[in-house]
């Protein structure tokens, strides 16, 4: 037989190639070879490959398939290359015409940015001068000072962009101050500037309006004013203009943000989550969207726009990867509030720039004609009710000015009318929410009664009667809201809750930090369409009602801090559409009719779960299986597992009454829990598809599961008090953040974390004596690039 490389170089055969003497695949063959050269041609051309005759083994010139294909006339060559070369060229002048337009549309947008910084530059100017009474004053040089500054960033800033190319040629570095930067300090020299111009203008005409007053949820925190927003001079300030303009050309949803912020007291720290289940409450997102239009994430976005923008700031005590907790500055939330309360539809206020009271909800109807008495405050407008703890030295002024007969507005007010005297009527309330008020139950029980006084009463109102009322509710938050001071809340019995039965498209209910909430009621089972179920902190509470198994929507269950609940029914295994479970109880020896990580398979959607175990052996392999086989598998990305409760059922919580210390630490001597304890090896891993693993209280020293390789997807590993004594050396090639607390017996250096951590960028170590030579803070903080990071 004879390959190739056997047969001699011909002159006739190199310039035709051969075809089959079939006429059946003559023409088959032919145009074959032609796709073939021209495909070889093509990419040889690109590839820039130089061919060469090939030599047998006898030394004679043999010729391979791919150089056969190059001996083709070269008129062919030239033709293929020119229209090659025609391709690319019109490719890169189509590339190079996109990036000249884009960069067009950047450089303009650029200008225009820098164009508006340096008009509200000139106007802060205009400003500080005129404050004629300030000016020698340190504050006045200060101001002036800053002032200079910025007007210097923006104008270096103008002439890089205006130089470019010249600078890039000197290689002069670009300013350290970028646009966005500096209209965030504008914001915040506006800030201070409006107040001190407030006070310039009023003070000579009218210095009643502000009256130093400690306390006041209406005062400006930087100079301690009073009713700031009541002034007129505030109103033409540029400050208040610049909210206004940010204010009217935001969206509805940005504008309920905001206005939320008025709703909390006075540099109240909010944290972000409270926004997210408020939001899918009122339905202004869907929470059953994809990952990437998640609640949280849309939440976080409007968030970050408005702490761009100066409105908010984060609340951190030390540094962090995400903020998840903000406040905002005393003058920009009474400039919000004026504009909320102009918008009409977001919430009422009174006088102090405080959400309404709950007690001009009980005004009574005033016939039609009749004067109205009214205190400087509207009657309920908006569709959103919160109940606020009054000042008792405010409500007897109230009362004694009431008593005084103060002039009444005119008949032809459009308020007098008999609709708008009442306000709004119970049925008509979408939102209930308690900012601060202590007794709930028993503030909406004398709200009945003052609203029915005149009714005849066959037996004492109740707060179940005011909620009964409430038929189009969709969020009622009665117990503390997420960084509340207060976080506990007081109620004598939790029947008055029964008054929600009629609320059928109620939506976000949370009972955060009630106390006395022993079980939850059965008629939780007709809220058919609730999302939200907020239980964190219920710390009499000790089972839930096997009707929660009905609440089909569910995507949101927190359990957290509820200490004594023992066990969850089974029946939670039908929350289909659950994506956060928070407090999953894991009773050892489990119960009858008690939920198992086994009831959790078929809940598809759960990406985030905390579980409470009292087992030292917990996770055993079968543990770790079930974990992998929720939602069918690979769906939970966060997972948190806190060890050592010794939970009350098993220590006789009937004789003692539920009083019993129910979650008591295990000891944390691991030589008396190697000779008293002798567990299985576990083989089995973690869900793979992990991003987050909280661990708390681990009661061993190792933990076989706890793998690089077994955890390929995280990027967050945080580990809290316990028995942990080795941490795997393997590269963990994902995480980014690293928390150990309270570790005893861990032991690793500074090199030692970075060669097992190499993409490290937040590390945060408190109390761990064996962990040492890391540059931390006085926290206890090490953050890779600090300021590119604080900004995600």
């Amino acid at each position: 037989m004879s390959s190739s490389n056997d047969k001699q170089t011909n002159p006739a055969e190199t310039s035709t190639p051969e075809t089959s003497t079939n006429p059946n695949t003559t023409n088959s063959n032919g145009r074959n070879n032609e796709v073939s050269k021209k495909n070889n041609v093509d990419n040889s051309l690109q590839r820039g490959v130089q061919h060469t005759p090939e030599t047998n083994d006898n030394g004679n010139t043999a010729t391979s398939t791919t150089s056969m294909c190059f001996r083709i006339p070269a008129i062919h060559l030239l033709k293929t290359k020119k229209k090659i070369t025609k391709v690319n060229s019109n490719n890169e002048a189509v590339a190079e015409d996109s990036n000249r337009r884009k960069k067009e549309e950047d450089n303009e947008g650029m200008r225009s940015q820098l164009k508006m910084l340096q008009k509200k530059l000139t106007q802060i100017e205009k400003n500080v001068d005129d404050l004629a009474n300030f000016r020698g004053s340190p504050g006045h040089n200060d101001l002036k000072s800053h002032l200079e500054r910025l007007q210097d960033s923006v104008k270096a800033f103008s002439n890089s962009e205006d130089s470019g190319k010249k600078e890039a040629s000197t290689s002069k570095k670009p300013p350290a101050v970028s646009p966005a930067e500096i209209k965030k300090e504008i914001m915040n020299l506006m800030k201070h500037l409006s107040s001190p111009e407030t006070a310039s203008k009023a003070v000579s005409s009218s210095s009643t309006h502000l009256q130093s007053k400690t306390g006041s949820n209406g005062r400006s925190a930087v100079h301690e004013l009073v009713n700031v927003h009541q002034h007129e001079s505030f109103k033409v300030s540029s400050f208040y203009k610049e909210i206004k303009e940010i204010f009217d050309g935001s969206d509805e949803k940005r504008k309920f943000l905001l206005s939320c912020f008025t709703v909390f007291p006075e540099n109240a720290v909010v944290k972000r989550r409270i926004f997210v289940y408020w939001g899918v409450g009122e339905e202004l997102w869907d929470a059953s969207g994809t990952e990437e239009s998640m609640p949280e994430k849309i939440v976080d976005g409007i968030l970050e726009e408005f702490q761009e923008k100066g409105l908010i700031e984060p609340a951190i005590k030390k540094r962090k990867l995400h903020v998840k907790s903000y406040k905002m500055h005393p003058l920009v939330r009474s400039a919000v509030t004026m504009l909320s309360q102009k918008a009409g539809d977001l919430f009422d206020y009174d006088d102090k720039g405080n959400v309404l009271p709950q007690k001009y909800w009980t005004s009574e109807p005033v016939p039609r004609g009749e004067p109205v008495v009214k205190v400087n405050v509207t009657f309920p407008t908006c569709k959103r009710m919160c109940l606020l703890k009054v000042e008792e030295e405010d409500q007897e002024l109230k009362q004694k000015q009431l008593l005084e007969k103060i002039p009444s507005i005119p008949k032809e007010s459009p308020s007098t009318s008999s609709s708008n005297s009442e306000g709004r009527d119970l049925e008509e309330i979408v939102t209930l929410f308690n900012v601060n008020e202590p007794f709930p139950d028993l503030e909406l029980a004398w709200l009945m009664k003052k609203k029915d006084k005149n009714a005849e009463q066959i037996k004492e109102p109740s707060a179940k009667e005011w909620l009964s009322k409430m038929k189009q509710a969709k969020v009622v938050c009665l117990g503390s809201w997420p960084g509340s001071v207060k976080p506990h809340i007081e109620v004598e019995s939790i029947e008055f809750l029964e008054g929600l039965t009629n609320s059928t498209g109620l939506r976000f209910l949370s009972l955060q930090g009630v106390s006395r909430i022993t079980e939850l009621p059965g008629f939780i089972g007709n809220h058919s369409n609730l999302e939200i179920l907020d239980l964190k902190e219920c710390h009499n509470l000790e089972m839930l009602s096997k009707e929660i198994g009905k609440l089909t929507k569910l995507r949101y269950l927190d359990l957290s801090d509820c200490y004594l609940l023992a066990r969850l029914p089974k029946e939670i295994s039908a929350l289909v559409q659950l994506r956060v479970l928070k407090g999953f109880v894991i009773s050892n020896p489990p119960r009858k009719g008690s939920a198992t990580l086994d009831n959790l398979k078929e809940l598809k959607m759960l990406r985030k779960l905390t579980i409470n175990v009292n087992s030292k052996d917990f996770p055993t392999d079968d543990d770790l299986t079930a974990l992998q086989n929720i939602g069918g598998g690979g769906v939970l990305q966060k997972l948190t597992i806190a060890w050592g409760a010794t939970l009350a059922d098993q220590q006789g919580e009937s004789q003692n009454g539920g009083n019993a210390s129910c979650w008591q630490m295990f000891k944390s001597d691991p030589k008396q829990t190697t000779k008293q304890h002798n567990p299985k090896t576990v083989t089995g891993n973690l869900p793979k598809k992990l991003e987050k693993l909280d661990l708390q209280c681990f009661p061993k020293s190792t933990a076989t599961w706890l793998t690089p390789d077994s955890l390929p997807d995280l990027s967050k590993l945080y580990i809290r008090g316990g028995n942990l004594a080795t941490l795997d050396r393997s590269k963990w090639l994902k995480v980014q953040a690293l928390r150990l607390k309270y570790l005893r017996e861990l032991k690793m250096n500074w090199r030692e974390v970075n060669d097992s951590f190499p993409h490290l960028v937040y590390l945060e170590k408190v109390k761990c004596p064996g962990i040492i030579l890391c540059p931390c803070d006085q926290h206890g903080v090490w953050m890779k690039n600090p300021d590119q990071v604080e900004r995600k």
